[in-house]
């Protein structure tokens, strides 16, 4: 690590295909991340677990408040290398910068690790309680009007008498 002629983590790795590069860029273009602008300050410690693509550490999350900031940077950072991939103009010039390409790849990877890390901080809404949105007991309006058709067609169809 460090020096001179010393390989950092990226110039390792295996080189982004033409056709995930083709991915990232169409993702990139269509992405809501283009709507947002400015850089994301770095967190060494999280670019370091981002470039290792060690997923260990975020199974070692205990609170839920590190937890959400993990995900949050992660998901700027996200952002952030989408906005750049799209700038780039084409799948081509995705391919041709694998430095770029290869940092999305491990960004969308740490990305999907922490959502499903996320999953053990959420609480499952309890049985029988309405206000949690509970909707095997609630009634939509779509099945009051349904009853409803199926109300007046019986009544039509029948003559008015119930079978």
């Amino acid at each position: 690590m460090g020096g001179r002629g010393g390989s950092s983590g990226i110039s390792n790795d295996k080189p982004v295909s033409k056709l995930m590069s083709k991915v990232y860029f169409n993702s990139a273009k269509k992405s809501d991340a283009l709507r947002g602008s400015g850089s994301v300050k770095k967190d060494n410690n999280l670019e370091k677990i981002i470039n290792s693509g060690n997923t260990a550490y975020f199974k070692s999350i205990k609170t839920k408040s590190e937890a959400v900031t993990t995900m949050n940077y992660i998901t700027d950072r996200l952002n952030e290398s989408t906005r750049k991939i799209a700038k780039l103009g084409s799948a081509d010039a995705v391919f041709k910068n694998q430095k770029t390409a290869i940092k999305h790849r491990k960004l969308v990877s740490a990305s999907t690790a922490m959502r499903d890390e996320m999953h053990k901080f959420s609480k499952l809404p309890e049985k029988g309680n309405t206000n949690i949105h509970d909707t095997s007991r609630t009634t939509t309006t779509y099945d009051r009007a349904r009853k409803r058709r199926m109300s007046n067609f019986d009544s039509w169809f029948f003559g008015g008498e119930k079978k």
